[in-house]
């Protein structure tokens, strides 16, 4: 239905649902990405609040003598 006018000739309307989907195709192209980057995100969230509650546990053993 959209295909029956070129880019310009077309309806307004029919021009943003072509833009509308060229969005959601790019969108749609960069989820795998985002995935693994927040994943990675996690992990190092993960592995510093690691850390820290280690740090936290070895300040609460030696108390005021830390240094």
């Amino acid at each position: 239905m959209t295909r029956k006018f070129d880019d310009w000739s077309a309806p307004f309307a029919v021009r943003n649902l072509r833009y509308l989907r060229d969005e959601l195709t790019e969108v749609e192209r960069k989820i795998p990405d985002a995935r693994r980057a927040y994943f990675e995100l996690v992990a190092q969230k993960l592995a510093l609040q690691y850390a820290i509650d280690d740090n936290e546990r070895y300040i609460h053993e030696k108390g005021d003598d830390v240094s």
